[in-house]
């Protein structure tokens, strides 16, 4: 009995390292976001405040001076490209925390599979070990086309900056 339990130990330390791979992983998005997170609520702030006239009238953009006109545009063509970036690290996050809790799984049935000396628990624990990893690799994709997509916004801003008061 005590060989089994050393056995089903060392058979679940490839699953602890996926676990913990992905928690730090998940973690790192989570901080991630909460930054796009507050970066839409600061631009939206932004925009309400600059389209808000003093009597509490929602102003359109021809009623604007210039420069803030300009930068209701600016953020306008933001907030959608962060939406999208937003949802996407959202999908990755749960996509590995998914892929997470089957591991876990797969570490139980690990444990099940060499105490009862099974073969079909067995062959069931690397099913679940491979669909976690397939699980979290989704997630992995979702945070590399957000990755991707992080450059959108930002650029947009500095190149309509660059873009201000050029040829005057």
């Amino acid at each position: 009995m005590e060989a089994s339990a050393i056995s089903a130990i060392t058979a679940m330390v490839a699953p602890g390292v996926l676990i913990t791979t992905g928690a730090l992983l998940s973690n790192g998005l989570v901080n991630i976001y909460g930054a796009v997170n507050d970066r839409m609520r600061d631009l939206d702030l932004e925009c309400r405040r600059l389209i808000t006239g003093p009597d509490g009238t929602l102003r359109p953009a021809a009623q604007l001076p210039p420069g803030e006109a300009e930068r209701v545009s600016e953020i306008r063509q933001q907030l959608p490209l962060l939406l999208r970036r937003h949802q996407l690290i959202h999908y990755a996050i749960l996509l590995i925390f998914a892929g997470l809790a089957v591991l876990v799984l797969s570490v139980i049935t690990i444990a099940a599979a060499v105490t009862r000396h099974s073969d079909a628990v067995a062959i069931a624990a690397l099913a679940l070990v491979l669909a976690g990893t397939v699980i979290i690799l989704g997630g992995v994709v979702f945070a590399a086309r957000a990755l991707a997509l992080s450059r959108n916004a930002i650029e947009y801003e500095v190149r309509r900056t660059l873009s201000l008061g050029a040829g005057r």
